[in-house]
This record gives C-alpha cells, structure tokens and sequence, in this order.
C-alpha cells in the first residue's frame, strides 16, 4: 500500500523529499510541538501580573506575596493531529519537572521524546526540557540510503535507521543535561527519558516500524484494540531499585515493589548516571495505540490491560490529544501526586493507514 500522506492543506500526495506541496505551495516540512512551545508562551517581553496580588512578576516567584508564576509548563497540551500529547504539573509538586517534544514527518514516520526531571537534584526541569528539544531534533531525520527492493529491504533499513537515531538521539540528549553542571556536581539537572520513532517504510503494506529507547523508569506502552492480533504489552522495562532486585532474585516481585526504594532509578542522564539506553524495534501486528508516560501516570494505572481499557473505543474516532487529555485527568483523579506527561501515537493496522493531515491549528 502507498503509504504516502496528503499535504495538510490541499490534500495532494507529497514526495517525501520535498519542503512544499508542488499542488498548492503548502508547507510539509516536519511539524513539532511540546514543552518548549509553553515556555516561550509564557516568556514574552512583558512580566506578567500575579494572579494572586495583581503586582508584576518578572521571576519565577512574585516579590509581593510569593506565590511562584506560571512559566508556562504547569500544563502543556501539543496537537499535531496524527500525535497528540498532554503534561501537566499535577496537583502536589510546585513546577512541572517533566517535558516532552513531539514531531511529525511528512509523508511517513512520526517521533515523540518524554523526560521526567529526577526532583531530587536542582532545577530537574532544565534537563527534561533540554533533553526533549535535542532527543527530538535527532529523531525527525531521514531514512538512509535508497528505498531498496522491496518490502523487506525497506524494513530492514528502516530498523536500521531507528535504532541508530534513537541511540544517537539519547546521546544527543545525555550532551545536553550534561552541558547544564560542572564536572562531579552530584546535584546538577538530571532526568529519565523515553523516546520513540515510527516509521512507513516505502514499499510495505502499511505496518509501521516502530522503534523505542529509554533509560530511567519513564515507560512506553503498546495498547492494542480491542481484539487485535496482539496483546496489549510494558514494551520497557524501568531501571529501578525494584528491577534490580526482582531480576536478581533476591526479592519477590511484591517485595521489592513495597519497599520504599522500589523506584529508585539506577540509570538516567545527567552527573553519575549511566545513559547508555536500551532499544527495541518491532513492527505491530494488528492496529492499536503506542502510548508514552511518566510516572505521574503508571504510578495509578500500571498494567497494560488497565491502560488499553481506560482508553475510548476506538470506534469513537478520539484524536490523539483527546486521549491524553483523559488519562492525564484520571491520573489527577486519582491524587495527582506527581508531574503527569502522556504521549499518544495512534498506529493503524497494515493497509488501513489513512491520510494524516495535522490539523490547521497544529501549524507553527
């Protein structure tokens, strides 16, 4: 099947090395949104007034009655039509330590990067938004080589290709963090991170390539519809305290995650910790939602079951940006502990890959 899509505004095919639709000029260069997006919203030239006092804030705290100012994070909501996702500050921590960057590359492949800060080190939201904005730069680069001989080739290169850049992309990402501290500063910026890049290889018959890497304990998910060929599935594995001591047999599962060291995480990026990421590809068999999230929301629903069951039938048509919309609120239902970031990525089944056009509000 042609997996090439239309341009957003006139709905013609594009060729996947061309900046604009030779049919009516529009622009198919790739699309991204994310955490940047609300921090630049809130950082114009102009302080704005506390919505406590009224008085000017040009910081982050107001210098009249101390409340802290909005730097635009406390909620995030990116919609790029074919991907969608949500973060929001929660309703205990004072800022939103968490970040994501989402991008579309037209005509075949989309990228998302999710970081949570680590909250015990200083100002963490400047490694998660760091991290994101590089990761993501990476990730929406193109393919290697020439399409190849069929179906099978496109997919090997493909699989190539994903892991190169998800590995690149998380050094990329480690670089930046790093670039924030001195050298032994055990309490510079530091975050987890997770990331993934789809892909419609030329040639194949719609089923994507889907490549993932992580390092930390923010997690993706495959959650299938409703009687898809697959189960839904944890496609990562938490670095963690509780990991290490269930896969070394020393504790039992239930052990080791009532411990209150359960989430430590034993890998990150930042000072002293480990970023070499672990990588999957694999391509799905039947159609179904890869999801990306931070703990703000696998801390309430942390079975793949349990996920794929809160989301809408897919019959209702949701858009990405809907769904996250709703597991970030019931993540804040159910206490909102934490920092809650949501990425959605809807994956077709092989030969019912429609035209994704993002949304005109989409365009940046």
């Amino acid at each position: 099947m042609d997996v090439t899509v239309g341009c957003p505004e006139c709905a013609q095919p594009v060729a996947d090395d061309e900046p604009y639709c030779a049919a009516c000029g529009g622009d198919v260069r790739p699309r991204r949104g994310g955490t940047a997006d609300g921090v630049a919203a809130a950082t114009g030239p102009r302080a704005a007034p506390c919505p406590r006092c009224g008085e000017p804030v040009p910081g982050e705290y107001c210098a009249h009655c101390g409340l802290r100012r909005d730097d635009g994070t406390d909620r995030v909501e990116t919609d790029l039509g074919a991907i969608g996702g949500v973060s929001d500050r929660g309703l205990v921590h004072a800022r939103n330590e968490d970040a994501m960057a989402l991008g579309l590359r037209l005509p075949a492949g989309a990228a998302a990067v999710l970081c949570d800060g680590v909250s015990t080190v200083r100002t963490p939201e400047l490694a998660a938004r760091a991290a994101v904005e590089a990761a993501l730069d990476v990730l929406l680069a193109e393919a290697d080589g020439p399409p190849g001989d069929g179906s099978n080739a496109a997919t090997r290169r493909a699989a190539v290709t994903g892991e190169r850049l998800v590995r690149e992309a998380v050094g990329t990402a480690a670089a930046a963090v790093a670039a924030l501290g001195e050298t032994g500063d055990r309490d510079a910026p530091s975050c987890t991170l997770v990331c993934a890049r789809v892909d419609y290889p030329a040639g194949v018959d719609g089923a994507p390539l889907i490549t993932v890497g992580w390092v930390g304990d923010s997690r993706a998910y495959w959650l299938a519809d409703p009687g898809g060929a697959e189960p839904s599935q944890l496609l990562t594995t938490d670095h963690s305290w509780a990991t290490v001591m269930i896969e070394s047999g020393r504790l039992d599962r239930a052990t080791a995650l009532a411990d209150r060291r359960a989430h430590a995480i034993t890998r990150w990026l930042g000072q002293g910790g480990e970023a070499e990421p672990e990588v999957l590809s694999w391509r799905p068999e039947g159609p179904g939602v890869l999801l990306l999230c931070s703990d703000g929301l696998w801390n309430y629903l942390p079975g793949a079951a349990e996920l794929a069951a809160a989301l809408p039938p897919p019959e209702l048509g949701v858009s990405p940006v809907l769904i996250a919309r709703h597991l970030t609120e019931l993540a804040l239902d159910a206490g909102g502990r934490d920092n809650i970031t949501v990425v959605v990525i809807p994956v077709p089944a092989a030969g019912d890959r429609r035209d994704e056009r993002p949304s005109p509000a989409s365009r940046r």
